[in-house]
């Protein structure tokens, strides 16, 4: 049996499409934007050290896992301010104390980074 007799037609040409030299040019790309912008916020995360904020490291993902004091007063502040961060309690293995933050380009980065500083000033 030849996997066109297990997969779909459109599977078939999905794959195909994924894989043609335009897809893996166009994913590396991406992949080089979304570590530039995660470089950028992680160095921004890191000025809030004196804050207990702790980046772990290294960071490889779409997102940044944070240790803070507090953090879920810390993410209702910044909800209040535009900003949405992700529980760490939600993943096996964290406890109420992280959130995850997504990368994003350096404009919302930068807002994002400093509504942060606002809402670790109030702690």
């Amino acid at each position: 049996m030849c996997i066109r007799d297990r997969v779909s037609t459109p599977a078939l040409a999905a794959a195909e499409a994924c894989v043609s030299p335009a897809a893996l040019a166009e994913a590396e790309e991406a992949a080089r934007v979304v570590a530039t912008h995660r470089a950028h916020l992680v160095a921004g995360l890191r000025g809030f050290a004196s804050h207990g904020l702790r980046v772990t490291e290294p960071a490889e993902a779409p997102f940044v896992l944070v240790r803070v004091p507090a953090a879920a007063r810390v993410r209702r502040r910044l909800r209040a301010l535009g900003y949405a961060t992700r529980r760490g309690d939600t993943f096996p293995g964290l406890d109420e104390n992280w959130l995850r933050v997504a990368v994003r380009d350096r404009g919302t980065t930068d807002g994002f980074l400093a509504a942060l500083g606002r809402s670790l000033d109030r702690m």
